[in-house]
């Protein structure tokens, strides 16, 4: 045998002996990134169902935060928020009926995206109209917003219509499980969003003495429901705050190490933990949103018993593809690429879905990147490079009630003065007492108006004068004088601030004067 022949048989040997070592370790890292595609419909499902009770709950407030005629005209996006200017579809006008039909074919996307019907198309509109939205108003988010956004990007990389949709049904086929750099995408987000609360929370003083969570609960503005139970049970505080410092610290080890019951098991916890959110603390889209980040880690026997459990003939009563009708006949890029391949050029189409499937593996491998690189530059404190820095990316900071929840919170009213006499004004969904309230969360509309309002305070603190401030001033004006037969001559929008107890007693609130605005200057 000649030489060159024996050294590339033994190459050969050894590439094989190599690959044999790694086939158990390639094994265990592809089962661990294989998401169940029923879990990828649920994911779907519940991130529409989400952006619709958004839709609905926002819809109150409408004209309030998002038309000329309320506290954040389009005259106040313009010069806020520089890093929205220009992003906005819903601040093309500021009329109420403008924002009312972008509600509505908002609703209507968001029902398509839902039922799978061209999920990826219906979902990059919906991203692109909830983005509009949270640009239009800023001042009324939270990070539970950001959080929802960065989750839907996150989530149109992987094959979010592969089963329980029309794109299903028009298909004729679905596979069961997906291992790609989408699917380890949105696998990784959630690690990452725990992960770096728990490095943020070990920087403080509380949550690692089993102390915090009864601070937060303390908090009475963000507290709900059965948190204003559970916060006269300090014992009990103290083991959920480490069961919960435990579960951020340790979500890799959770969630990602195993595989099978195990990890649909961890995944329920958390999911659990998440639900308990709900009904204790009001952080707006937070516990829904944290809840669809780990519906991935729901495993085949997860689904497979769910299905033992349901009438053995429901797959009868879903609809099938002769009866969608006119939504039975295939995309019109399928039909496309049937028709490339009739007229006898089966390369350019085979070439066609290639170039494709790369396309969203590359895109899926920047997701990837964008998380990782950016959520290691939040808790690292490091600056990413100059070439990618921006705002838009700049989204993987993840610190509610981090590093140490606070005690003091504020309420706020209007005090109005017309030539006679002065009253507290019912407007805005504000307080109407100066004492403090039995249950300070019930003294907002809703938490978009305390986001918003909390706004409204730190632009007040400026001595030049704030848009956002002014723009509230006036607007409390000219609701005052649409509404009484009186003239309102001033406003004064004051702060009520309730402090830290001090020796187990709250002390008196202080009142803060943020906003004295002349009614009757032109």
């Amino acid at each position: 045998m000649e030489p060159q022949t024996r050294l590339r048989n033994a190459a050969h040997s050894r590439f094989r002996q190599l690959r044999d070592r790694l086939d158990p370790v390639v094994a265990g890292v592809r089962s661990r990134v294989t998401v169940d595609t029923r879990s990828l419909a649920a994911l779907r499902v519940l991130l529409g169902v989400t952006l619709l009770i958004d839709l609905v709950h926002r819809a109150g407030s409408m004209e309030l935060f998002y038309t000329d005629n309320g506290v954040y005209p389009v005259a106040a996006y313009e010069v806020t928020y520089s890093q929205f200017t220009g992003l906005s579809i819903h601040a093309l006008s500021g009329a109420l009926w403008f924002q009312q039909l972008l509600f509505v074919l908002t609703a209507v996307v968001a029902i398509a995206f839902v039922l799978g019907y061209r999920t990826r198309l219906t979902g990059a509109i919906c991203l692109l109209l909830l983005f509009s939205l949270h640009a239009r108003n800023p001042a009324v988010l939270n990070g539970g917003d950001r959080l929802f956004r960065v989750l839907f990007f996150v989530a149109l990389v992987a094959p979010l219509g592969e089963r329980w949709s029309i794109d299903a049904l028009r298909r004729g086929s679905a596979r069961r499980g997906v291992a790609s750099f989408g699917t380890v995408a949105l696998l990784i987000q959630p690690l990452v969003v725990l992960g770096a609360n728990a490095y943020q929370k070990h920087q403080g003083d509380y949550w690692y003495a089993g102390e915090a969570l009864e601070i937060a609960l303390t908090k009475d503005v963000m507290t709900v429901y059965l948190g204003n139970v559970i916060v006269e049970y300090s014992q009990l505080l103290v083991v959920l705050n480490y069961i919960w410092v435990v579960l951020l610290s340790g979500a890799v080890l959770f969630l990602f190490v195993p595989t099978g019951r195990l990890r649909a098991l961890a995944a329920l916890v958390y999911m659990a933990t998440f639900a308990g959110m709900i009904l204790t603390v009001s952080v707006g889209l937070f516990p829904l949103v944290l809840i669809a980040s780990v519906i991935p880690y729901l495993t085949a026997p997860f689904w497979d018993g769910l299905d033992r459990r349901l009438p053995t003939d429901w797959n009868d009563r879903l609809p099938t593809k002769d009866q969608l009708g006119p939504l039975s006949r295939p995309p019109v890029e399928r039909r496309l690429l049937t028709a490339v391949r009739a007229r006898g050029y089966p390369g350019v189409a085979s070439y066609t879905v290639a170039y494709a499937h790369s396309l969203l593996t590359i895109a899926g491998i920047l997701v990837v990147a964008w998380i990782l690189v950016f959520g290691a530059a939040d808790v690292s404190e490091r600056e990413v490079p100059a070439e990618i820095d921006s705002p838009h990316l700049d989204q993987q900071s993840w610190g509610l009630y981090a590093p140490d929840p606070s005690i003091p919170y504020s309420w706020y009213l209007i005090e109005a003065e017309t030539e006679d006499d002065s009253y507290i004004a019912d407007i805005g969904g504000l307080s109407q007492q100066f004492d403090r309230p039995p249950d300070a969360s019930e003294e907002y509309e809703t938490f978009r108006h305390r986001k918003y309002l909390e706004t409204v305070r730190y632009s007040s603190d400026d001595d030049t004068g704030d848009t956002i401030a002014d723009a509230f001033g006036e607007w409390a004006c000219n609701e005052l004088n649409s509404q009484g037969d009186e003239p309102v001559e001033s406003i004064t929008v004051y702060r009520q601030f309730q402090t830290s107890p001090e020796d187990g007693e709250l002390p008196d609130p202080h009142t803060l004067t943020l906003i004295e605005q002349n009614c009757l200057a032109d």
